[in-house]
């Protein structure tokens, strides 16, 4: 069976390079290769255009068609699909990925060009459904599964468990991509080629504003098979730069330490970044990843008190945090990166003082090496399926007749919090505090600690809102 899978275009549909290549689509390609299917890749981000795009695919004659998308993009993405089914309509056309699973039924009666929805870990839900095509009948034995039946009714599979493992999977087939014309920020300033990787999926967390609670099952690849898929990666394609974008690659010590000792024992020279929990960091362990590569660690921190932290399920404490920057300043890594959101359930403008305040006494610790341009964090979005989205609904963030897969857009875009890139998601606000008073408050008390991107939003809010006011913005 041909097989094509598309990577979707940006927000904007405009052809960019500063992107990962992905790895959901490099799994699912190596399964449908390994079990004997011809499997070819658009990589849509690089053309932008949906039409461009479509004709691409076209050309590649698939009997199937695979794609997905994050929430912010999915507008393009799902523009994307319908022009794919203008040009192949014989073609049956399955997504997955976090957006579509947490709003499966609703893409399919709002986009009728899909066939299908893989909701969660797609490798063995593709695979079985690429064994049952072109036969439709079988399409409701397959866990995972929430597809429209030949009477047009949505039906909703019973849910496939997640994996209990990860070794027995086959390696990411990135011969497949174009990975020399990805440019997402490297690690190190003498590197040429990136590449994003995981050793680990899952994350125990339950943070009331991430999608990942589909995934919370934390599995680990063997240190030994991991490696070894860097040094094809380096081998391969002459990739000495890595993101590895484990949720926490610190959940476990024991994985951590097993993949920094094989690295050491092959005295293999990546350099890479990595995301962490700022609690009860062991100094040896990070002194351990610096000596293997590691050069920049970045914590999801979002707040600077325990209030906001308690309210967003953090399982964290503030107390927690200063303790762990303490322990990451005297490893000496070259970049600290820090995450931060302005603007979650319990916030209020004492809670943004005393997070600047805090954040302040973080930032001294680290100098230069301090990553972060602002100590103001953007404002929250709203992800399909998570909490927030529940409590955004009750605050009245979210129109009664709102579709994750129709258009929309943010009505306080003109706001200098809220990111173009994201201005087709909506944005969680209190009614106690909602977003234009967050605005003032940081104008007013915070404007030294604004970045000069923020500044300058802050200085063309005015003209954006008459643009839109206008109706040309």
């Amino acid at each position: 069976m041909n097989v094509c899978l598309v990577t979707s275009p940006r927000f904007n549909c405009k052809p960019t390079h500063k992107a990962l290549a992905p790895s959901g689509l490099a799994f699912l390609a190596a399964v449908a290769r390994d079990a004997g299917h011809n499997v070819t890749v658009v990589e849509g981000v690089f053309l932008g255009n949906p039409k461009k795009i479509a004709r691409k695919v076209a050309m590649e004659n698939p009997d199937v068609v695979g794609t997905s998308t994050v929430t912010s993009d999915r507008l393009a993405g799902i523009a994307s699909i319908r022009e794919i089914r203008q040009a192949t309509p014989n073609a049956f056309i399955v997504v997955g990925g976090s957006h579509f699973s947490h709003s499966a039924e609703d893409a399919l009666r709002c986009v009728r060009e899909i066939d299908a929805v893989v909701v969660g870990e797609g490798e063995q839900t593709f695979l079985e459904l690429l064994e049952q095509l072109p036969n439709r009948d079988a399409l409701g034995e397959i866990p995972g599964l929430v597809f429209r039946d030949d009477n047009n009714q949505i039906v909703r599979n019973k849910p496939r468990q997640l994996m209990s493992e990860i070794n027995s999977l086959p390696r990411p087939a990135w011969d497949l991509f174009s990975l020399e014309q990805y440019s997402f920020p490297r690690v190190s300033d003498d590197s040429t080629e990136t590449a994003g990787v995981m050793t680990t999926r899952g994350c125990p967390q339950q943070c009331v504003f991430c999608a990942n609670s589909l995934n919370r099952k934390m599995r680990f690849l063997d240190p030994s098979l991991a490696v070894d898929q860097l040094e094809w990666l380096h081998n391969s394609f002459g990739i000495n730069d890595l993101h590895i974008y484990d949720d926490d690659f610190l959940t476990s010590k024991k994985h951590a330490v097993g993949l920094c000792e094989e690295l050491l024992k092959r005295n293999t020279k990546f350099s890479w970044w990595c995301n962490a929990r700022a609690k009860q960091l062991d100094i040896e362990v990070l002194k351990l990843m610096r000596k293997a590569g590691c050069k920049r660690i970045s914590f999801g921190v979002e707040t600077g008190t325990n209030k906001v932290l308690e309210a967003s399920k953090k399982n964290l404490t503030v107390e927690q945090i200063a303790e762990a920057m303490e322990t990451v300043s005297k490893v000496h890594f070259d970049k600290i990166g820090i995450f931060l959101i302005t603007g979650l359930p319990g916030e209020t403008t004492e809670t943004i003082d005393q997070t600047v305040k805090f954040l302040k006494t973080i930032r001294a610790l680290f100098g230069n090496s301090w990553q972060v341009g602002e100590l103001i964090g953007q404002s929250p979005l709203i992800f399909p399926g998570t909490e927030l989205e529940d409590i955004g609904r009750k605050e009245g963030c979210l129109p009664e007749n709102f579709s994750w897969n129709q258009p929309y857009l943010q009505p306080k875009r003109y706001l200098p919090l809220v990111n173009e890139r994201y201005q087709t998601v909506p944005h969680f606000e209190t009614r106690s505090l909602p977003l234009e008073d967050i605005c003032a408050h940081l104008k007013k008390w915070h404007w030294d600690e604004l970045s000069r991107g923020q500044k300058r939003h802050f200085r063309r809010a005015p003209l954006r809102r008459m643009k839109i006011a206008l109706g040309i913005g």
